[in-house]
């Protein structure tokens, strides 16, 4: 299971960088987690847009969807032809809020057809269930975040991967990441913010560091960062609670697992 940070910024894209989206690709499978601003360019360095398998949303904030709309007008004109609609699985509620976001962008004749629906094969997950998408067997966990939001993981050719999107920090986080051989987890918040009300929905470095520890994680990705913030400090404050080897999400970074 090889997975390519496509962007790892927080809220809006760091310089150079991009929102939350990552490339897992397993037997010539590539499926995209989230698709954040700023992903599609990025994407595009390392693979051909027609070339992802399937897309999958951990949730709806702007930050981890936005490129969609940049992504299907890449499907629709870029030179070379169309394809296939691409699998496009969204969380509860997710169809109605790719129509809203098409009453937005589709306009002139545009408004006239389906907008997303022309080139994506859209579905919600069933966040109880187990889905299969190609070589990847899917398992979803509710977070704690300020919309409903899930952690997903991904068990392919004897590997785990799990992502906790965005959460504040609570115990069942531990549990869903048991075994993890990579753990992408937010770093958001500032060391001197743990525990304020208005930042439950966010983790600090050092609490993604004692989640990937208490977890058993074999290497921990910290991701949903700042520019403003010191990366090397906050690789420190995770090392405090994780042993294990740390990487800090960048655009292109790429981990084999």
């Amino acid at each position: 299971m090889n997975l390519t940070v496509i962007g790892g910024s927080a809220a809006c894209p760091n310089p150079g960088g991009a929102c939350s989206s990552y490339l897992v690709s397993h037997e010539r499978f590539s499926l995209l987690l989230d698709c954040g601003p700023g992903s599609v360019p990025v994407l595009r360095e390392h693979a051909k847009l027609r070339d992802i398998g399937t897309i999958l949303t951990s949730h709806l904030h702007s930050d981890h969807t936005l490129d969609l709309v940049p992504f299907r007008y890449g499907l629709r004109h870029i030179p070379g032809g169309r394809g296939p609609r691409i699998p496009l699985w969204m969380p509860p509620g997710g169809e109605n809020f790719m129509e809203r976001l098409a009453q937005v962008f589709a306009l002139g004749a545009e408004a006239e057809q389906p907008f997303f629906a022309t080139e994506f094969d859209i579905a919600e997950f069933d966040p109880d269930a187990t889905l299969q998408i190609g070589p990847f067997q899917i398992e979803f966990m509710p977070t704690h975040h300020f919309i409903d939001c899930w952690a997903v993981r991904l068990q392919a050719g004897g590997r785990q991967l799990v992502y906790l999107a965005d959460s504040g920090y609570i115990e069942p986080l531990v549990e869903f990441a048991a075994g993890a051989d990579v753990l992408i987890c937010e770093a958001t918040l500032p060391e001197e913010a743990t525990g304020t009300p208005e930042n439950s929905g966010h983790l600090t470095a050092s609490q993604a560091g004692e989640i990937a520890r208490r977890a058993g994680a074999g290497h921990l990705l910290l991701t949903h960062l700042w520019a403003e913030h010191d990366l090397g400090q906050i690789a420190s404050d995770a090392r405090a609670n994780f042993s294990g080897a740390i990487t800090i999400a960048q655009s292109g970074a790429q981990l084999v697992g």
